[in-house]
């Protein structure tokens, strides 16, 4: 199928049925033959030219030359259409490309009940005060049902003109009109209004004086947009009163707010101080509207006045403000009992906090509530002028916890200056402090500080303290770029350290692992402290590079320690996994595996390789009982990456756990693996061809059922072994007959089967296909499509000897291809199978004529 021609399908599905194409001229004609069919229109007939009329509207909508032809047919056939469902239809198309010329024709329609409110949805799409005094003509004079879209309609227009008239309608027996009337009035927002709305208010159903407080807010509201903050406030304030409903307080304390200017704090505070907790609340959202450092001293200074609740509320409001006057009043509200308060304030703190923030959020962070978290990222965070200094003699707090704080933010800041203060802190007889100094030296010393953190693991205050400094250690290794530097000091220090503190020393000298590091961990293996000496094991166990290979190798196979022989294994496998060679590894180590368990660690690794040798090491333990799961296992993990580059090896790999293995995930996963390979296997490549067909004005679908002559059996057909284009499952039938468009061509070859068989042929095509089995027509997809494997399946029936097979394959454009093969039943491999390509069979013939 060609590019092109699957762009254009796409295309075709991807556009709206019936939409007009862009550039398109609009077909008048057809559109004039439409909208005589709307004149009498009903819901429920036929509404294709509804919808021919929909899109050809669409489309003039933005085609300004167009767009009023299409808008005079309307009008025109709306004069002429007595049906009430035409009328609407049609006063739905004008709302999209309604002008001005509408109004004359939509005005009368105003006050019919049936399309009034098609007709207003139409008058309110178009622009212009002209659209806005018909609707306020069709106001006086229509029914009370009708008034009140229409005065929905001026209101959102804000049409003043018809403010006198919606007054009026304020004082309406109808509870809807008068809303509407209301609701209109607010948007208009006109100031003759308000008195109007403020005197039918009191006499008014609830219904209405609902929409009468919205009306007066949104009124107020346009004062406010109009520079008239006097006359907002004065309506603001009227329903800023104890016996309004919430919403409209709150309403009205925003708007008050809004024009009062930095006055807005006391107004806030007010509210804050009233008994109302969703007041407050809203209070709290509002204080964003009133700006200055005074204003947050105002809140700041009633903050211990509010209940606890909104304490949490006013500090996040505090904090956000981000100045520093809130500091002391969230200081002393983080001191608090309650757990929220102290939270809010541990945040706050990190955002306007300065120096009287540090020992206050260090303590918090010190202590065990939920704050412990928050106060330490606030601490971390607070960067006031002087910072540093005050964090430096923040460590001279007698709190041990606080020092403690202040020690780990030190560590984090990486400050030069605290090192001196931290080493005599490394000393201190509070394990707290002593240890977060130790963790404070790793992350922000030198080499100059490696000394120190070696002297304290050989002579530490608390020999708990040494794993501390073993990762304190790592730390600083991680800026130590030259590997000797950081070997050297480990090695001298343990010519001097006691036998409990080499372990530790050990395991450091695995980290930059040098030569020298190696070599002194092999002396250590050798000493008679069986602490020392397991230890040096361990290290070597966990080397990070090749160079420890050997040395483990050897423990694993002739240690008379049962437990370095394992560790020793393992990490030979491990390092077997880092090998360029690593299954040369897995066979040395499976040699020096003794137990079971140790085998089965050796496969699992094995299952690693993507080497036929690792597949074939793996597949001789699956006849070991203790160890056929594993090796089952690891055999179809080295598969699966196998089957692409050595599939036939893979597939015996994978019969033999099916075989082997009883009904687990990993024989389901053999099985699909062996599926997954013989799905591009036994494709007939032998084949002959004649060919291509075309008939004169015929393209590809139509040459389906044109029988040429291979599908004759009185015709002389010249067969040709078909040599070119073979893949290793499909054939490109372009090598051998062509790249030409609109043809077909024929493949034809012997089937040999050894016995009578029932079978499946499995087919693929680009593009049609048709198929014969000994001269009887079996299967044939007449598609436009790419080629994959097994797109038609097809049941039959071989004899025993010779079969004739035979494909028909037609071109319609593009790519040109054909796959075949013969299968079970089941789908698994035909055995016996032979494929000759000679001319010896009778020519099939299509018995049904497809």
């Amino acid at each position: 199928m060609t590019r092109f021609k699957v762009i254009a399908t796409l295309a075709l599905v991807l556009t709206p049925a019936g939409a007009v194409p862009a550039g398109m001229p609009l077909d008048m004609n057809r559109l004039d033959q439409a909208l005589t069919a709307v004149q009498r229109f009903e819901y429920g007939a036929n509404s294709n030219p509804l919808e021919f009329i929909e899109q050809t509207v669409m489309a003039a909508a933005t085609r300004p030359g167009e767009r009023a032809q299409v808008e005079q047919r309307l009008l025109a056939t709306l004069a002429n259409t007595r049906t009430r469902d035409g009328k609407i239809f049609l006063c739905r198309q004008l709302r999209t490309i309604g002008t001005e010329q509408c109004i004359g024709r939509l005005e009368p329609l105003l006050s019919d009940p049936e399309v009034s409110h098609a007709a207003r949805y139409a008058l309110g799409s178009i622009e212009g005060d002209a659209a806005s005094a018909a609707l306020h003509r069709a106001l006086n004079r229509a029914s009370p049902a009708l008034q009140v879209g229409m005065a929905n309609t001026l209101g959102e227009r804000r049409y003043r003109p018809a403010t006198n008239d919606l007054m009026r309608l304020l004082g309406s027996s109808e509870p809807g009109v008068a809303g509407a009337a209301a609701a209109a009035l607010g948007r208009i927002g006109n100031s003759i209004a308000v008195p109007a709305l403020q005197k039918a208010r009191p006499g008014a159903a609830r219904a209405v004086q609902s929409e009468i407080d919205r009306a007066l807010i949104l009124c107020a509201e346009g004062f406010v947009a109009e520079g008239k903050p006097a006359a907002a406030q004065r309506i603001y304030q009227e329903f800023y009163t104890a016996g309004q409903p919430r919403h409209i307080r709150l309403a009205a304390l925003r708007g008050l707010v809004l024009t009062q200017g930095p006055q807005g704090a006391a107004t806030l505070v007010e509210a804050l101080q009233g008994g109302d907790a969703e007041v407050r609340q809203g209070a709290i959202g509002l204080m964003p509207l009133v700006e200055g450092r005074a204003a947050t001293r105002r809140f700041a200074d009633m903050l211990d006045s509010l209940p606890p609740e909104t304490q949490e509320m006013m500090i996040r409001a505090l904090g956000d403000r981000g100045h520093s006057e809130a500091e002391s009043a969230i200081i002393k509200a983080g001191a608090g009992p309650n757990e929220q308060v102290r939270v809010a304030a541990a945040e706050a703190l990190g955002k306007v906090g300065g120096l009287a923030s540090v020992v206050p959020l260090a303590k918090m962070a010190a202590g065990s509530g939920p704050e412990k978290l928050v106060a330490r990222q606030s601490l971390a965070r607070l960067n006031p002028p002087g910072i540093n200094v005050k964090l430096l003699a923040a460590m001279d707090e007698e709190d041990p916890a606080v020092q403690a704080e202040i020690i780990r933010v030190l560590g984090e800041r990486g400050l030069p200056a605290a090192t001196v203060k931290l080493r005599k802190a490394a000393e201190d007889d509070q394990a707290s402090v002593r240890r977060e100094a130790i963790r404070a030296i790793g992350k922000m010393g030198g080499p100059g500080q490696l000394r120190t953190l070696l002297d304290i693991a050989i002579a530490p205050k608390d020999p708990a303290d040494r794993e501390v400094v073993e990762q304190a250690v790592v730390d600083l290794f991680s800026r130590m770029s030259d590997p000797e530097a950081q070997v050297q000091p480990v090695i001298n220090a343990l010519g001097r350290a006691p036998n409990d503190a080499k372990p530790v020393l050990l395991r450091l000298l695995g980290r930059p692992a040098t030569p020298a590091a190696l070599a002194t961990v092999r002396k250590a293996m050798k000493d008679p402290d069986p602490s020392v000496s397991d230890a040096a094991v361990r290290t070597l166990a966990d080397w990070p590079n090749m160079t420890a290979a050997d040395d483990l190798l050897a423990i694993a196979g002739q240690s008379g320690n049962q437990a370095h022989k394992v560790l020793a294994l393992r990490g030979y496998v491990r390092l077997a996994g880092l090998s360029n060679n690593p299954t040369s590894m897995y066979v040395r180590a499976m040699n020096a595996a003794e137990r079971a368990e140790d085998k089965k660690l050796v496969l699992a690794g094995l299952a690693t390789a993507d080497s036929v040798e690792a597949l074939d090491i793996v597949q001789g333990y699956i006849d070991s009982p203790p160890l056929k799961a594993e090796a089952a296992l690891a055999t179809v993990q080295i598969a699966d990456r196998l089957k692409a580059s050595h599939p036939d090896r893979a597939k015996v790999a994978m019969k033999k756990v099916v075989s082997s293995v009883e009904s687990s995930p990993t024989r389901d996963k053999a099985q699909a693996i062996i599926n997954e390979i013989e799905q591009y296997e036994g494709y007939i490549l032998t084949w002959l061809g004649a060919g291509p067909y075309s008939e004169r004005g015929k393209e590809g679908p139509q040459l389906f059922d044109i029988a040429f002559d291979p599908e004759r059996p009185e015709a002389v057909v010249t067969w040709r072994p078909v040599r070119q284009g073979l893949g290793s499952w499909n054939i490109n039938l372009a090598a051998t007959f062509g790249g030409r468009d609109n043809v077909a061509a024929y493949l034809r070859t012997t089937v040999v089967s050894p016995v009578e068989q029932e079978v499946q042929i499995e087919v693929g095509s680009d593009d049609s296909i048709k198929v014969w089995l000994n001269r009887q027509f079996v299967h044939g997809t007449n598609a436009s499509r790419s080629i994959s494997p097994r797109q038609d399946v097809v049941k039959a029936r071989l004899n025993a000897g010779v079969n004739t097979l035979m494909l028909k394959v037609i071109n319609n454009g593009g790519g040109w291809e054909a796959a075949c093969r013969i299968r079970k039943p089941d789908g698994t491999a035909t055995d016996g199978l032979r494929f000759e390509a000679a001319d010896t069979t009778p020519r099939p013939r299509d018995q049904r004529r497809p």
